[in-house]
């Protein structure tokens, strides 16, 4: 049996869940179609998906016609997750990107079709919702040309009253889009030749599977309308040639997550080769994992399995796996498989509402932080503060939302802010002596601070042999000054630079690893001092899209907002901007283009990496260390 692996991509509420029900439906292995009103579909599993309609998490589900198998990886919705989107989009062999005939192509829609190409994934694009009053097809496919892509070629002829009808296209002048692009077929029809429809199908088929054309297929998937036809677009659109099940195995874990029965299971798609229960594996070259029990969804339900076949969606109940991991030859994996998490750009303190639920909330975001790669959490070392570092706020709702609904801890949380970081501007050098006031510890250390190019993070060396100071004390000066870089001098980590750690003595027996790791923060703070330290905050890469009578505005107004226009073009009645601007502007500038161009802008971001801040300087408060504030106040008098 041959396996298909989709995703179903819709802005907010065209009716993704819908589609994904009907699909299920409509192939028999549901007796009865979910709603989202009702709560009682399969792939919105939290309540806030349900409440909003909108998928935040990524589920699988699957559906059997003829002699295929079709899994659905029903993939997020929300721009803060298209991290997410994207991980679960590299293990397609195609995509349906539903589109409302009521509301025609929206914001999300854009983004999400950018998603897909840059991921060069094959789609379908299907019209939903045709079953409502005051439809225009025509105008839904003129939007579909303007805004998306004008590669797209409409595959049935569509009479909406007085009822609804669909019939394959069969005249040649619908096929001109096809014929068009390639020159055989074209000269034939010059030449008046006979073209047959097989040709024009099989034509269509590749284009599309090659990202050069997008068919357009329409229904009403609450009415089962149009389903029928959809499943045999996939098939015939998708299907890909199926791997040797005796090849060297290849697998991708996608997703990972928790059961309400704190089961933990890693979501694999097998690319090559042929899985079995008990297999012993090798994962990334260096340790192995035993299969010890693994499932596969099956006809709605995720099922046991004793094998898997290349293409399927493997479940694997494993402590050891994690996101992104790679089972097997990671040679056979497919180049666009990879994906690179973004650095989170928010940051805040989060408590229990009741404070003996602290352990449990730490519980909680040990999970969450394991199943989503861009929530990162940490305890600050002095104040036992409990921090979060987030990519975007509607995230940090869906968290607060997964803590009160899933783990029933209720959380009070400060407003975000944005996370920026220091680097040093230039080389420096500090020496603290033992018995040297106002040092009180027992050791010297001296610290040389090199910046490195932007992006280089952070490296630590020490030429300090072992032979004179053991691995102990060397580990106490690694330590201290891993805590010295969290607050550089506006209060921010350091990041970008080499610290080395070139000149150490202590006296002994009175010396300890503490003497050491107590002083280097302090060296380090003094050697900052000297280097002198650049704000650093994040940019964002944009693309805007705006109406042409906003031209002006849109350009005059990016300055306000720290925004730099790199590059414009006209398109039709549309004006393209590409530029950059820094994270903590985008929000603002955002609403305000959706609210002069009433709605009709779409701003598509990339994070781009840290640059120095184009704004005023911004400090942290630093942290109280009733050991250390004292002493780094007095050298601070003398230094």
């Amino acid at each position: 049996m041959k396996i298909i692996n989709i995703g179903i991509l819709a802005h907010v509420d065209a009716g993704k869940t819908t589609l994904t029900e009907s699909l299920l439906y409509t192939s028999g292995a549901i007796a009865e179609q979910g709603n989202v009103d009702k709560g009682t579909t399969r792939t919105d599993t939290m309540i806030l998906e349900r409440q909003r309609g909108i998928t935040i998490q990524t589920a699988v589900t699957s559906f059997y016609w003829n002699d295929y198998k079709i899994n659905i990886v029903d993939t997020p919705g929300h721009m803060d997750f298209l991290t997410e989107a994207y991980r679960s989009l590299s293990v397609l062999d195609g995509a349906v990107l539903v589109i409302s005939a009521k509301d025609g192509v929206q914001a999300q829609t854009r983004i999400l079709f950018h998603a897909l190409q840059k991921m060069d994934i094959p789609t379908i694009i299907f019209i939903n919702k045709i079953d409502q009053n005051g439809i225009d097809l025509q105008c839904v496919y003129q939007s579909i040309k303007d805004k998306l892509t004008s590669d797209m070629i409409v595959m049935q002829e569509v009479s909406l009253s007085p009822k609804i009808t669909m019939t394959d296209i069969s005249d040649l002048d619908k096929w001109d889009m096809i014929i068009s692009g390639s020159d055989e077929l074209l000269e034939r029809y010059v030449a008046e030749d006979s073209l047959d429809i097989q040709e024009l199908q099989y034509e269509k088929c590749k284009r599309t599977r090659c990202c050069s054309l997008f068919p357009v297929y329409h229904g009403s998937a609450k009415d089962n309308l149009g389903t029928e036809k959809l499943i045999e677009a996939i098939i015939e659109t998708f299907i890909t040639e199926t791997d040797d099940i005796q090849s060297e195995l290849c697998g991708y874990v996608f997703k990972v997550e928790y059961t309400e029965r704190k089961k933990r299971l890693s979501y694999l798609r097998l690319y090559h080769g042929t899985l079995h229960l008990r297999d012993t594996l090798l994962l990334s070259k260096k340790e192995k994992i035993k299969i010890t029990e693994m499932c596969i969804p099956s006809n709605g339900e995720i099922v046991p399995a004793d094998h898997a076949c290349p293409g399927e969606i493997v479940i694997l109940a494993d402590d050891t796996l994690k996101l992104n991991d790679i089972l097997g030859n990671e040679k056979l994996l497919p180049h666009k498989t990879r994906i690179d998490n973004p650095m989170p750009l928010l940051r805040t303190t989060v408590e229990p509402q009741k404070p003996e639920q602290r352990e449990a909330l730490l519980n909680a975001l040990a999970e969450i932080a394991d199943t989503d790669p861009l929530l990162h959490f940490d305890i600050d070392t002095v104040t036992h503060e409990i921090m979060l570092s987030f990519l975007g706020k509607v995230q940090l709702e869906v968290i607060c939302s997964l803590l009160e609904e899933k783990y029933h801890v209720g959380v009070a949380m400060k407003e975000p802010s944005v996370i920026y970081l220091e680097r040093p501007q230039k080389k420096a050098s500090c020496t603290i002596h033992i018995e040297v006031p106002p040092n009180p510890f027992w050791a010297s250390i001296g610290l040389t601070v090199t910046p490195l190019p932007v992006g280089s993070g952070t490296q630590y060396k020490s030429e300090v042999s072992l032979g004179y100071l053991n691995q102990s004390f060397q580990n106490a000066v690694m330590e201290g000054v891993r805590y010295g870089m969290e607050q550089g001098l506006y209060g921010w980590g350091v990041t970008d630079c080499q610290i080395c750690f070139d000149y150490g003595v202590y006296y002994s027996p009175v010396s300890t690893p503490a003497d050491f790791r107590f002083l280097a923060p302090v060296v380090l703070e003094q050697a900052l001092k000297k280097a002198g330290t650049q704000l650093l905050e994040p940019y964002l890469s944009f693309t805007l899209f705006a109406p042409q009578e906003y031209l002006s505005r849109a350009y005059n107004d990016a300055p306000k907002y720290c925004a730099i226009i790199e590059s414009t073009r006209l398109e039709k009645d549309e004006v393209i901007f590409k530029g950059e601007i820094p994270a903590r502007c985008i929000g603002e500038y955002r609403n305000d283009l959706n609210f002069y161009t009433n709605g009709r802008s779409v701003c598509i971001t990339e994070l781009k990496g840290y640059q120095e801040t184009s704004g005023e300087p911004v400090f942290q408060p630093r942290r109280p260390n009733s050991r250390l504030d004292k002493i780094r106040h007095m050298f601070q008098k003398i230094m």
